[in-house]
């Protein structure tokens, strides 16, 4: 089976943050200068699941692919626009999604069922190494789920069912109650086949992604300070709400006492940063008059447009003091 290139390049973006040397990974490519950029570009599924399986070594990280999954959100809402696109509600784009892995990344499966209840989306792979193809499943999983929260109304979530479930850091990440069930799978109500999708939702998207490309550095990872490494994570991770630091910090081998110390040494705090980037975000959609107060507070992780406002007054005082 043959994956496209830039599949891989977005694990090797990953590798970065998290001290994993790209020439380590591309040893196990038959052509290691091969552009995993350009999607023209594939490599077989035996080479990437070598990558991926040196990469979990490296890390020795028992969750790699939920929080490789997570950290894909900056692609996942680049990938929602063209679901909205060719899409009016989610069993069209379930479609795009099935069709989007088979001719990308045929290792997994998305398969759709109708009972008399429920509309259920389910994940299979014939991966037989089982920690690479929890990996490789939770990455997919993370990914879709991302999407699926993104197109579907907020009033309407699905019942998430994972394999031996063993402690939170599912419930963490995907920031739901999670039920353990021999399947990756989401399982909803049947109605949701006659609901159209999030359009306000989308447009938010549309809105929000040409910034967060903006925010994020293109340099080497591996010049920039340790506060900017923790900058660029948090845009990654953006979905467009910002992560918490729990959520940041699994992508760095260190311990929260070590990156608050690291962040302090410069003068900087991860609050201090995640209010810098929603200082910016919020003058770019206030300057174009793009949202309403109260999106925009909901956006930024404010659950009452007052404490936005006062937000906002506080930044614009530090920039005149500036």
């Amino acid at each position: 089976m043959k994956i496209a290139a830039p599949h891989l390049g977005n694990l090797f973006g990953y590798a970065a943050y998290r001290g994993v040397s790209e020439s380590v990974l591309r040893n196990c490519l038959s052509y290691p200068q091969l552009d995993v950029y350009t999607l023209e570009n594939s490599v077989s599924d035996t080479e990437f699941l070598n990558i991926l399986m040196t990469f979990s070594k490296q890390t020795k990280d028992d969750y790699l692919g939920l929080h490789f999954g997570y950290f894909l959100n900056i692609k996942s809402l680049g990938f929602v626009n063209q679901l909205s696109l060719n899409a009016n509600n989610l069993e069209q784009a379930v479609f795009i999604l099935q069709n989007y892995l088979q001719s990308t990344f045929p290792i997994v499966r998305l398969l759709a069922t109708i009972n008399q209840e429920n509309y259920v989306l389910k994940l299979e792979s014939d991966i037989e190494n089982k920690t690479l193809k929890r990996h490789v499943l939770d990455m997919t999983y993370c990914f879709i789920y991302r999407e699926l929260q993104l197109i579907i109304p907020k009033d309407i979530e699905p019942i998430l069912t994972l394999p031996n479930l063993e402690d939170s850091q599912y419930s963490i990440f995907l920031n739901t109650k999670i039920v353990t069930d021999n399947v990756h799978s989401f399982i909803f109500k049947k109605r949701i086949l006659n609901i159209a999708i999030n359009q306000k939702r989308v447009k938010e998207i549309e809105f929000l992604l040409p910034k967060f490309l903006q925010l994020l550095d293109k340099q080497n990872i591996e010049l920039f300070s340790f506060s900017v490494q923790i900058r660029n994570v948090i845009l990654n991770m953006c979905s467009p709400e910002l992560p918490t630091f729990e959520q940041v910090a699994v992508h760095f081998p260190l311990s929260h006492r070590t990156i608050q110390r690291k962040l302090s040494e410069e003068g900087l705090s991860f609050r201090k940063i995640t209010d810098d980037i929603k200082s910016e975000l919020a003058s770019y959609l206030v300057k174009d008059k793009l949202m309403k107060t109260q999106d925009i507070a909901a956006i930024l992780g404010y659950s009452e447009s007052s404490a936005y406002l006062h937000a906002a007054k506080k930044w614009k005082e530090r920039t005149r003091a500036a």
